[in-house]
């Protein structure tokens, strides 16, 4: 009987091992299948690209640049003569005395640049009539010939001088190629920036005066002089009116340099220096100016300016009979600049 049950015992043994090894297995892919579930789906296998370093560099600023600035100058004190066909007056104003008869002014100044080299230019037009004077010197005729020179004066008896009024108009365009060194202009820059900016170009002058003569006294001389005569006669009293006129166009060469410097972000000294005329048109024919100041900005690309200057203007047609000026202003200026 043993011998009978003894494949039925090794056939039980074989299936209990191999329920065994399924119950295992069965576990084991069960497991597999949980962590399975619980991870998450993968995602599809992409190149991912490289990442994007934000540049640490600003963009570079536009070649081109650009200044407007519109001023006001108000002389507080303006001397000098002028001469019309002989007839020569001095002058010496006050501010009070040269905004009353003022017809019209006009000033502006702009400039353009290309990496440091650019243009400037500097419009001036000034109208006045009626110009207080006092009359020096009165010559009615003077003539140069092949004998000589001949003149007539006339002097005024116990009265050294006569009323005068002068009508001016005044132009002054200049126009120049300018190079800079230093930091570009600005309204707002660091303590310690600077800019230097020398320049040369021409300078147009457009000058036009009458001047009127009027005067009453007890009489004068009336002297001739030749180069083989000379004599005077007494005129009893004395009534004088009398109208000139003379005008012209000059072009001058000018040089010149403005330089300016942060003493704190907003606020800036400056100065500006030129030279025109250098006698080239005629023996008296010079121009210059001499200005400094501060400047202050308002905002980040506008600035206030104001300063004192000096300008002197002269010239002489050289001949006879003369027309000629010489004036002298000094006085305050003020003005708005732009920066584009």
């Amino acid at each position: 009987m043993y011998s009978s049950l003894s494949p039925l015992l090794k056939l039980k043994t074989v299936a209990t091992g191999a329920g065994l090894l399924i119950s295992v297995m069965g576990s084991m892919l069960t497991a597999s299948v949980v962590r399975a579930a619980e991870q998450p789906p993968a995602e599809p296998s992409q190149a991912e690209p490289a990442a994007v370093q934000p540049s640490s560099e600003e963009p570079s600023p536009s070649p081109w640049a650009a200044t407007v600035e519109l001023y006001g100058f108000a002389p507080l004190r303006t001397s000098g003569t002028t001469t019309v066909r002989g007839f020569s007056t001095d002058l010496d104003l006050d501010l009070d005395q040269v905004l009353r008869p003022l017809t019209f002014a006009s000033y502006m100044r702009g400039s353009v640049e290309y990496g440091r080299v650019g243009l400037l230019t500097d419009i001036t037009y000034v109208s006045v009539k009626g110009q207080e004077g006092r009359l020096i010197d009165i010559k009615t005729r003077s003539i140069e010939g092949p004998r000589g020179e001949r003149s007539l004066t006339f002097t005024p008896d116990g009265q050294g001088s006569l009323n005068a009024k002068v009508g001016n108009i005044q132009g002054i365009y200049d126009l120049a190629l300018r190079y800079r060194f230093g930091e570009r202009e600005s309204a707002v820059a660091r303590s310690g920036s600077f800019t230097v900016i020398p320049y040369a170009g021409v300078r147009f002058v457009n000058m036009q005066y009458d001047l009127e003569v009027e005067g009453q006294g007890p009489g004068g001389t009336l002297t001739f002089r030749g180069p083989n005569l000379e004599g005077s006669r007494t005129l009893e009293g004395l009534n004088v009116r009398r109208q000139q006129s003379f005008g012209g166009t000059v072009v001058q060469p000018l040089v010149g340099t403005q330089a300016m410097v942060f003493l704190s972000p907003r606020l800036r000294l400056f100065a500006r220096a030129d030279v025109g005329g250098f006698g080239v048109n005629n023996s008296d024919d010079y121009s210059w100016n001499a200005q400094a100041g501060l400047g202050y900005a308002i905002g980040n690309s506008t600035q206030f300016n104001l300063s004192w200057r000096y300008m002197h203007l002269g010239g002489s047609n050289d001949r006879t009979p003369e027309n000629a000026y010489s004036i002298n202003q000094n006085g305050v200026e003020a003005g708005v600049k732009f920066f584009f």
